[in-house]
């Protein structure tokens, strides 16, 4: 990829834009000229950054202008700027994994860039790369507050350095973080009613999805779209091209996942994948942009700087990591057996004693890719808090006897959605049976779905068409309240 774009990009929906040099320290630099977030937090204060930002990116025009789906099913008022700032936030925390990533580089004499072989990095580096996702008044998460003080990796130096190292292996050229800052870039853009409007009308009607990562991926697979709608994307060489439509091309999501909301359709994608996209660090890309993408769920024009929390940031490479290496250990593993190894690794962690009587079961692979797949994603869905995990087990037997369901299908479709309300309202009448911590807020909307879902069953719509079936697994199982989770 040529270090200069070279010629004149379009904005996609507004017109002609300069030409801007593909290199992310001028952006890093602009936001320590800004005051960094302790002094200067908000977008006005930042205002040159994100000017350079707008005018290098013509794609987060996109997210400013028309109604922006900012979680499934809910929409902003038009022209909102919330996806536009929620970007921005990711767009940080990458820029301060560079930042931390680069004085670590230089420290050990390791520059592999004509750039950086050519600049003395300023040694607060490190330090300013930390203080953006940590630093600042967060509020609760304010490093000095509970429960900022615990799991706030301002805190925790070493273990947000360790995540920057792992992250920068797959990082070996300045051109390689470019094209994961464009990445970061476009990742939502299909969240736009009028990107996705766009698309859809170059499709098939029965190709047509309102999936905001389909949209993309289409997109993205289109070189008229991809000039049209995503100038910069268009602007990286064909294998940095590749590599981001085959993330997206996935419909994968590793969050949900590991809080066993996703169905086992969803690793269609990931197992189709080709193994090459397993080894040069294009799935790790693509995993890693949804912890930089939920690192800047909070930020707004008051407070721009993401937050790198511990469960995100270490958990999530965790289980990226775990994920990667079932997949490359077994080529030929299907999805029910990759859901189950991935869910039962935390299970065991979790519930060591009956894990001793759950694996004797174990040994039945009918009871791993059914009754017991079940158990575990809806302790995944309680964050394994769930005090009582035989119980959880003998809800599950009890709603297949109860219910009729026996094939296996209807067992993982419709028992982890009345698990869900048999473990939370039937057995724990009090919260004693829930650690402290649940968001119960949000277990009440969840409730409240799933007796939506139950009250559908009576009336007749089981089994109903598999556009029912998808509409309720998705209210039962992703509650749309901005990407809220079980935690709050």
């Amino acid at each position: 990829m040529p270090r200069s774009f070279g010629s004149v990009g379009s904005d996609p929906l507004t017109g002609p834009r300069s030409s801007r040099r593909a290199e992310v320290k001028p952006l890093v630099e602009l936001l320590k000229a800004a005051g960094g977030v302790v002094k200067s937090p908000d977008a006005v204060a930042n205002k040159d950054f994100l000017k350079e930002l707008d005018d290098t990116f013509p794609e987060l025009a996109i997210y400013k202008q028309g109604r922006i789906q900012t979680s499934p099913g809910v929409e902003e008022i038009a022209d909102s700027p919330t996806e536009y700032y929620r970007t921005v936030g990711a767009i940080i925390a990458l820029l301060s994994c560079y930042s931390s990533a680069m004085q670590e580089t230089a420290r050990f004499g390791l520059m592999w860039t004509e750039t950086w072989e050519e600049t003395t990095v300023d040694p607060g580096d490190e330090e300013f790369g930390l203080e953006c996702v940590s630093a600042g008044n967060r509020g609760p998460m304010s490093m000095d507050k509970v429960p900022g003080k615990f799991i706030n990796l301002g805190n925790k130096k070493e273990d947000y350095n360790e995540f920057c190292r792992k992250f920068a292996m797959f990082m070996t050229s300045e051109d390689d973080w470019w094209s994961m800052l464009v990445f970061l870039v476009v990742h939502d853009v299909g969240k736009s009613d009028g990107f996705r409007k766009v698309v859809n009308d170059s499709l098939p009607f029965d190709m047509r999805s309102d999936d905001h990562d389909r949209a993309l991926a289409c997109a993205l697979s289109d070189p008229e779209l991809k000039r049209k709608l995503l100038p910069t994307v268009a602007k990286l060489s064909p294998a940095r091209q590749e590599s981001i439509l085959a993330g997206f091309g996935t419909n994968f999501q590793l969050p949900q996942l590991g809080q066993g909301e996703i169905a086992c359709i969803n690793f269609k994608g990931l197992l189709e994948l080709d193994r090459k996209h397993l080894i040069n660090g294009t799935l790790h890309y693509y995993f890693y942009h949804s912890i930089f993408d939920i690192a800047g769920a909070g930020c707004n024009e008051k407070f721009i700087f993401p937050i790198a929390i511990q469960p995100v940031y270490m958990g999530f490479t965790a289980a990226m990591d775990d994920l990667i290496q079932k997949l490359t250990d077994n080529p030929k593993i299907d999805d029910r057996t990759l859901y189950f190894n991935f869910l039962y690794t935390n299970f065991k962690k979790s519930f060591p004693d009956f894990e001793v009587r759950f694996a004797t079961m174990c040994e039945s692979k009918v009871f791993c890719h059914e009754t017991g797949l079940a158990v575990l994603r809806v302790l995944a869905l309680t964050r394994n808090t769930y005090k009582n995990a035989e119980k959880a087990w003998q809800g599950g037997r009890a709603l297949v006897e109860v219910t009729g369901v026996r094939n296996g299908n209807q067992v993982l479709f419709f028992v982890p959605s009345l698990m869900l309300g048999f473990c939370l309202v039937g057995l724990a009448e009090t919260s004693s049976q829930l650690q402290p911590g649940l968001n119960f807020e949000c277990l009440n909307i969840k409730i409240g779905y799933l007796y939506i879902f139950m009250g559908r069953l009576e009336v007749g719509l089981w089994p109903g068409s598999p556009v029912e079936h998808s509409k309720m697994l998705d209210e039962t199982l992703y509650i749309k309240t901005g990407g809220v989770s079980l935690r709050g």
